[in-house]
């Protein structure tokens, strides 16, 4: 954990990707197959990978649907018996179900082969006990987004809560100049889940019950947690609950929006000239606190490559091949394109939100086969509260129905 801590200290973030690469030094042939999630920096790493590719080795890289239900069922095929695939992109929140079911190759032998080699560190390695499993390259983080300009405008200081935000809300819904006060990442399903943890678990309440994988988030936590989300909605534009990342990405760089909670891989998104309308405009903060003094509502997230146990192909070649994607060199030419995990990596100027989310506090996403089957079940149910279809404990209770069903059938309740 202290690695991973420095790692991320000497954070910052994603600018325009250099895509120059020098040949690979891999002397086999055959083929790898890789998917992963589609954000700049894995755009970068598939160029990269790509780049081994030569008519006797060949590389294919595809990417999981936008939609995370449909990337939920991409990835349990690619770990499924017969898989095609030989790397599979993974994070906190979706190597642990796999790694509960046994899908995973343990990388302890690999990692030693070529540890020299590929100047393998440890902060990158991501571990069950004493078995490697993934190999990390980047740490991510939900933080605060804000108009400096605006703010300065109507004499507002950098909310630290959500008070806060709610206060600076209500003054600059009068600005003219600004369509909507703030945005958020609240599209129904995996990502209006998360929104509901982040502040959930901000209010020091606990997913599930001690020591059991019994829910306890339909609680008067809770309900609190709801009913704190719609007062956000509220100064939100009205398809908040089809907003995902990219969406409140492109809010920010239209100019449509002042202030929201979106993922530190974004931030550089925010001066890309070629895009964006607000360049210079918008800064860093840590995410809100729930109560004054309270921890950032937020939470730690890294994401990684592993292995899946039933590949077909040839374990040591795709090891390689992932290597060749997270090599020193391809951090150094493209340094501001993430939060990388590589010692080579400096520092940029984007990294102040998810420093300030560490020094407060913010935990990192549990990593917990349930917490998966919980997340996604929020997911599917929290929205009939806030479109007002049902009331906060209503929603809360079909959300722990359809957990409680899926964890009894997959042996974590009795």
């Amino acid at each position: 954990m202290r690695l991973f801590v420095i790692a991320l200290i000497a954070a910052a973030m994603m600018v325009v990707p250099q895509n120059a690469f020098a040949g690979c030094d891999i002397n086999a042939t055959g083929e790898v197959n890789v998917i992963s999630s589609q954000f700049p920096v894995l755009e970068v790493l598939s160029k990269a990978m790509r780049n081994c590719a030569r008519k006797d080795l060949t590389i294919t890289y595809d990417f999981l649907p936008r939609k995370h239900s449909e990337a939920d069922k991409a990835l349990a095929l690619a770990f499924s018996e017969g898989t095609v695939y030989d790397l599979i992109q993974v994070a906190n929140g979706s190597i642990t179900v796999p790694q509960a079911a046994g899908q995973l190759l343990v990388l302890n032998d690999l990692v030693e082969k070529y540890r020299t080699q590929y100047s393998i560190e440890n902060a990158t390695l991501i571990k069950f006990g004493d078995d490697i499993m993934a190999i990390a390259f980047q740490v991510n983080a939900q933080h605060f987004f804000y108009r400096k300009d605006l703010m300065a405008k109507h004499h507002l200081p950098v909310p630290k809560t959500f008070a806060d935000v709610l206060a600076a809300a209500e003054i600059l819904k009068k600005d003219a100049s600004i369509p909507y006060p703030l945005g958020g990442t609240y599209r129904t399903g995996w990502n209006l889940a998360l929104e509901f943890i982040n502040i959930y678990l901000a209010m020091g309440a606990k997913l599930f019950e001690p020591g059991t994988a019994r829910v306890a988030f339909d609680s008067q936590k809770g309900v609190q947690t709801l009913e704190l989300m719609k007062k956000l909605m509220a100064y939100m534009p009205p398809n908040a609950l089809l907003a995902d990342t990219t969406m409140v990405m492109q809010q920010f760089q239209q100019g449509q929006i002042a202030m929201a909670n979106l993922w530190a891989s974004r931030a550089a998104k925010m001066d890309d000239r070629t895009e964006s309308k607000v360049v210079g405009l918008i800064e860093f903060a840590a995410a809100p606190a729930v109560f004054e003094g309270g921890p950032p509502a937020t939470t730690l997230w890294w994401d990684g490559y592993v292995l899946p146990k039933n590949m077909d192909g040839d374990s040591d070649l795709a090891f390689q091949i992932m290597m060749e994607g997270l090599k020193e060199e391809v951090v150094k030419k493209n340094n501001d394109v993430a939060l990388w995990l590589r010692s080579a990596y400096e520092p940029g100027p984007f990294a102040a939100g998810v420093v300030a989310c560490l020094e407060g506090g913010a935990p990192s996403y549990p990593m917990q086969a349930q917490v998966t089957l919980a997340h996604t079940a929020i997911g599917n149910n929290i929205d009939n509260y806030l479109r007002g279809t049902e009331s906060a404990r209503q929603a809360l209770s079909a959300a722990k129905n359809e957990y409680t069903k899926l964890a009894k059938e997959m042996g974590y309740i009795k």
